[in-house]
């Protein structure tokens, strides 16, 4: 009997072990985080507007093995956002016990949270370097797409645009809510949920901006030492160019000829389908499962060539350039649909003296698309791989207009002209 106590002592002793975090040395002499740890950030190679260089960006992490999760928000120098005075009385994260960083969000055992926030909080402020657990790690920096802020009309209660005394719209910045992360909050808190699962999604009907991202596959920090990690960026989203043309003819006979001018144009509009609306941020894989659209307003080129065609009339052929920045394009199966992923849709309004009129066109660039190579299967349902930062389309044939409006100019094949079918895309913008 005295045995079988024994050994039952020995058993429970052993199960308490067994499941009891144990600290095998001092922390103070045997350190269980890296000393210092910064980022490097280079992306002048890729030549960034002021409009595109980030203002504001996410240092993302995981360590592999006894998985954490460390999120932080840095500014473009690379300095990371944390509340400085908890920090310096935190205790090391390998502890069991919580520690207060970025925002003031604690993290826990088996995840380090660091919450990017509102940059109202006065008790955060930006330092060179962080402290983080030695081990491997993946990890990769991206923009925050909410920065830089931009200016939209400022709109009261109902919806209406406010005016000053002096009848003149009032601007304001908000953050620019066109493509927003998902599942980052997800990730921060919850080990089970995998950095692939951390996106970026396209929302809104307007294209957003160019966004950069630079991944590191593998880094092993030792404890006790100082690292400077380079980030060489890229781009996360594809540049689309689409170029098309405007005949301005002239119309009518003798002293009632009229021809429309550049000036006559009060805006140019482009919807453009099979826009990707969703990419993994770790893989850079595309979300096919739900393309969207989206519209652009088209610069009106000022000047054009003028000639005089084969009937006597004059016709001036300007040079539009649609551009957008989006996760990727995809053409349809349909190289003559005038619906779908592929067709791109123009709205221009021309306004002469006291006449005003919205001009149509469509053009199906699937075939164009295709041929371009932008993105590739993967062999998986609903998902591709983008292999080109930019793409350049060109519709050849020109869409005609007189003073009387739109003339189409569909091409011999269907695809690469202009088709005279009505639509409604001036609604939506």
């Amino acid at each position: 009997m005295k045995v079988t106590v024994i050994y039952q002592i020995l058993l429970a002793s052993l199960l308490l072990v067994g499941c009891t975090k144990v600290d095998l040395c001092d922390e103070t002499t045997h350190p269980h985080v890296v000393d210092g740890f910064s980022v490097t950030y280079n992306w002048n190679e890729l030549g960034l507007s002021a409009n595109e260089t980030p203002e504001k960006l996410y240092f993302v992490a995981t360590r592999i093995l006894n998985t954490r999760h460390i999120v932080y928000q840095t500014d473009k120098d690379g300095n990371f956002k944390v509340e400085k005075s908890k920090e310096e009385t935190a205790i090391t994260p390998d502890d069991g016990n919580t520690e207060t960083s970025g925002d003031g969000s604690t993290t826990r055992d088996n995840t380090d949270i660091t919450t990017p926030d509102d940059q109202s909080e006065p008790q955060s402020e930006y330092q060179p370097d962080i402290k983080l657990p030695g081990g491997e790690y993946v990890m990769m920096a991206f923009t925050d797409p909410a920065y830089p802020m931009v200016k939209k009309e400022k709109k009261d209660e109902d919806g209406n645009v406010v005016k000053d005394m002096n009848d003149n719209i009032v601007m304001e910045e908000v953050k620019d809510t066109r493509v927003e992360l998902h599942n980052l909050d997800e990730f921060k808190e919850n080990d089970a949920v995998h950095m692939k699962e951390v996106k970026m999604r396209h929302h809104a009907l307007e294209a957003g901006r160019r966004l950069i991202i630079s991944r590191c596959d593998y880094l092993e920090l030792n404890a006790g030492n100082n690292y400077e990690q380079p980030f060489n960026f890229t781009s996360l989203t594809q540049h689309i160019d689409i170029n098309f043309y405007l005949d301005l003819v002239e119309d009518g006979e003798g002293e009632d000829k009229q021809q429309l001018k550049p000036e006559d144009i009060k805006y140019i509009f482009v919807e453009m389908s099979g826009i990707v609306p969703e990419i993994s941020l770790s893989t850079g894989l595309l979300n096919t499962s739900s393309l969207k659209r989206v519209i652009v307003k088209v610069p009106v080129p000022t000047t054009g060539e003028t000639i005089t065609e084969e009937s006597g009339k004059k016709c001036t052929t300007l040079k539009c350039t649609a551009s957008m920045d989006v996760f990727g394009l995809v053409g349809g199966m349909d190289n003559y649909a005038i619906m779908g992923p592929g067709v791109c849709c123009l709205a221009l309004s021309v306004k002469t003296g006291t006449k005003e009129f919205i001009s149509n066109g469509i053009a199906n660039l699937s075939r164009k698309i295709k041929e371009l190579g932008l993105t590739e299967e993967t062999g998986q349902v609903n998902e591709r791989r983008r292999l080109k930062d930019s793409g350049e389309l060109t519709i050849d044939v020109h869409l005609r207009i007189t003073p009387s409006g739109a003339q189409g100019g569909a091409g011999s094949d269907g695809v690469i002209g202009w088709d005279d079918v009505t639509n409604e895309i001036h609604v939506d913008i």
